[in-house]
C-alpha cells in the first residue's frame, strides 16, 4: 500500500474551511497538523476537526520531519518566508494566491522551488470549474467565431468591507485589496482563455471616506498578444452587487459565464448564443450540492489531485509557482500603470 502523505496546513481561516476538507477528500492525504499565530487557536481548530498536531509557530511545523507537504493560507506578505523555508527542507508547497506582495519575493519562491525540485502549486481555482472548462472548449473550437473582446465585471461586497474591518484583507502592505485578492484571479484566467497579456492600463480606487490602505475598486484594460482586448470592472465594496460575470464577444456568437450568488464557485453557469439562434441559452452549470459546503472545496480538490500526482510521479503541472510569478508581474505592471497614469507594455 502507498503511504499516505502527511499534510500540514498553515493558516486557520481559508486553510480551515477549504484546504483541510479539500486535502481530506484525497485518499492519499492525511491532514496531520494545523498552525496558527497562537497555539491556543491552532489547538482549538485541531481539536474540533480531529487533526492530531497543532503548532503556534509555522517554523516548528516546517521543521517537523513527520510533515511531507504544507499548504499556506496566510496574508500574502508572509508567503515567501514560509514557502522558502519549507522548500529548503524538501517539502512540497500548496500556496494561496497571490504568490507574494512583490515580484522579487515571488522570484525567490520560484528559485527555491527549482532548487528543491518538489511539487509547488498556487490556488487559482476558477479554471477548475466545469462551466469554465466548457467555455474554453467552445472558444478553442471556434464556437463564437473570431473573438472580438472580453468584458469582466465582478462586483461583490466582502465581509471585511461590509463590516469596515481593519484586517490584512484591507491592508495593501499585507497583500489585501481588490487588486491582489480579485484581479490576481482574473489575470490568471484571462491568460488561460486568451493567451499572454501584452500591455495593460489600470486604476485603483476606494471610497473617499475609507482610510484603510487597500483598494476596493479596480478598473483595467488589458490587450493580449493576439490583439483581443479585455475590460475589467471589479469591486469588493459593492452592496447587492450582481456578482461575477465574464462575457466573450465574437463575430459569430457570445459566451457568458455568470454567477450572481454568494458562493464564489458553485453558482456559475455558462450561456452560449449564436447569430443563427439569436439568443443566449444555458449550456452548462454547476450542479447543486447536496450539502451546504463551501463551493470552493471541490475546485480546490481538483488542484489537490494534480498536486498529489506531481508529488507521487514527479510530473509538474499548472498552476505552479512560475504561473504565480507571471501573475505577480502583471500585478506589478498594474500598480505601475496606476502610479504613472499610463499604459504599461512589454508584458507579452
Amino acid at each position: 500500500m502507498v503511504k499516505q502523505l502527511s499534510i500540514g496546513v498553515i493558516g486557520i481561516g481559508f486553510g480551515q474551511h477549504v484546504h483541510i476538507p479539500a486535502f481530506r477528500a484525497h485518499q492519499d492525504c492525511e491532514v496531520t497538523a494545523v498552525s496558527a499565530s497562537q497555539y491556543d487557536r491552532a489547538s482549538g481548530v485541531a481539536s474540533r476537526l480531529g487533526v492530531p498536531l497543532a503548532f503556534g509557530d509555522w517554523r516548528e511545523m516546517v521543521a517537523d520531519p513527520r510533515i511531507d507537504a504544507i499548504t499556506i493560507a496566510v496574508p500574502p506578505r508572509l508567503n515567501a518566508e514560509i514557502a522558502v523555508a519549507a522548500l529548503a527542507r524538501g517539502k512540497a508547497v500548496f500556496c494561496e494566491k497571490p504568490l507574494a506582495v512583490s515580484e522579487e519575493a515571488a522570484e525567490e519562491m520560484v528559485a527555491a522551488a527549482d532548487r528543491a525540485g518538489v511539487a509547488n502549486m498556487v490556488d487559482f481555482e476558477f479554471t477548475e470549474i466545469e462551466p469554465w472548462r466548457q467555455a474554453k472548449l467552445i472558444l478553442d473550437q471556434g464556437g463564437i467565431g473570431s473573438l472580438r473582446h472580453v468584458a469582466v465585471s465582478w462586483n461583490v461586497e466582502t465581509y471585511s468591507n461590509r463590516k469596515g474591518l481593519l484586517s490584512w484583507k484591507t491592508s495593501f502592505e499585507e497583500g489585501g485589496g481588490t487588486l491582489y485578492l480579485f484581479v490576481s484571479h482574473v489575470f490568471y484566467y484571462l491568460e488561460w482563455f486568451l493567451g499572454r497579456i501584452a500591455r495593460l492600463s489600470a486604476s485603483m480606487f476606494k471610497a473617499p471616506s475609507d482610510r484603510r490602505t487597500a483598494d476596493t475598486v479596480a478598473m483595467l484594460c488589458a490587450e493580449c498578444s493576439s490583439g483581443v482586448v479585455a475590460s475589467l470592472s471589479i469591486s469588493s465594496h459593492a452592496f447587492l452587487g450582481y456578482g461575477h460575470r465574464v462575457e466573450f464577444f465574437g463575430d459569430e456568437g457570445t459566451l457568458v459565464l455568470e454567477n450572481p450568488t454568494h458562493d464564489y464557485v458553485s453558482g456559475f453557469r455558462l450561456l452560449h448564443g449564436t447569430r443563427a439562434g439569436n439568443r443566449l441559452e444555458v449550456v452548462s452549470q454547476v450542479q447543486e450540492q447536496a450539502s451546504p459546503l463551501d463551493g470552493r472545496i471541490p475546485a480546490v480538490a481538483r488542484l489537490v489531485e494534480r498536486f498529489v500526482h506531481w508529488i507521487r510521479v514527479s510530473e509538474s503541472c499548472s498552476p505552479n509557482f512560475r504561473d504565480g510569478l507571471r501573475v505577480q508581474r502583471l500585478l506589478g505592471a498594474a500598480r505601475k500603470s496606476h502610479e504613472l497614469k499610463s499604459w504599461v507594455g512589454g508584458l507579452g
